[in-house]
């Protein structure tokens, strides 16, 4: 269901209860207008004190800050109103209501071909070369216009997961220090990183995974907002920061999908489809579990 207001104000759970369920599993998308937040942020607590368990997805305007209320109630999905379609509801569908957030098949209603990259990476490594053989495996399945951007893209998330689950940098260290991973290191064979490539006749998805879960739902939406201009701004306010760059870019020009179980595994996703407008998406899709 999508909400736009509150029923009443008088006896808001109650008032609730008649139009979401009052338990068990549910999705509710909340409309953010550019009329401000304070209302759209009481309609969010009345549905989560009517049914704690309702997933809730907000639809976003450009002109709100919509960020800080992802932040504030730890919402990990905003759909942009004027750039979602069928195919993503059914995929938030499936994640949200199944509890099955890993994984492609959400994103590929009718299967997709593995490979030819499909690798877990431990030993001895030489980042460079990693980025490299990645990038000359997937070439081929990229459309030659985007090959550039996917380039960067994958060199973003490969740095990052080497950065944060294998090189032990922390995300302040990584923000006041500007720290990277060394050129080489050794990943544990228990703590390898998977890299995997799959495609179908009108995108390629790539998927890095790794066995820490250690980032966080808060610090990405933290630097997607620092990397964004709302409204009124004339530039982001992290415009001159070092780090966020790189994630922000993926996030803007290709579909980005951030999966944590928390202190477990971490995997991060993007889709390039062949057709470049459909790449402009800059919604943000995260999902952040606990483990049983």
């Amino acid at each position: 269901m999508t909400a736009t207001a509150a029923p009443s104000p008088a006896s808001p759970a109650r008032a609730w209860g008649a139009v979401v369920p009052e338990s068990g599993r549910g999705m509710v998308y909340v409309e953010i207008t550019d009329a401000g937040t304070a209302g759209e942020s009481r309609l969010i607590s009345e549905i989560a004190a009517c049914n704690p368990s309702l997933q809730i997805v907000l639809l976003a305007d450009d002109g709100v800050d919509y960020f800080q209320i992802a932040q504030d109630f730890r919402i990990g999905n905003v759909i942009k109103k004027t750039r979602f379609d069928i195919a993503i509801v059914r995929a938030l569908t499936i994640r949200l209501l199944t509890g099955n957030i890993f994984g492609f098949a959400p994103y590929f209603p009718e299967g997709f071909t593995v490979g030819p990259l499909y690798r877990t990476f431990s030993g001895k490594v030489s980042i460079e070369k990693v980025i490299e053989e990645c990038i000359t495996a997937c070439k081929p399945h990229v459309n030659p216009e985007e090959l550039s951007s996917f380039r960067i893209f994958i060199h973003e998330l490969l740095i990052n997961t080497f950065s944060y689950a294998i090189g032990g940098i922390t995300p302040e260290d990584r923000d006041s220090k500007l720290l990277r991973p060394p050129p080489e290191l050794f990943i544990p064979e228990n703590r390898g990183i998977k890299i995997s490539l799959v495609s179908d006749r009108e995108k390629v998805g790539v998927s890095v995974m790794d066995s820490t879960g250690n980032l966080t739902m808060l610090r990405v939406l933290d630097k997607l907002r620092r990397q964004s201009k709302i409204g009124d701004e004339k530039m982001p306010p992290g415009v001159w920061d070092e780090s966020g760059r790189g994630i922000s870019m993926v996030y803007r020009y290709s579909r980005f999908i951030v999966n944590i179980l928390k202190g477990v595994r971490t995997e991060t996703i993007f889709l390039q489809y062949h057709e470049k407008e459909l790449n402009r998406f800059e919604s943000i899709i995260i999902t952040e579990v606990n483990p049983f």
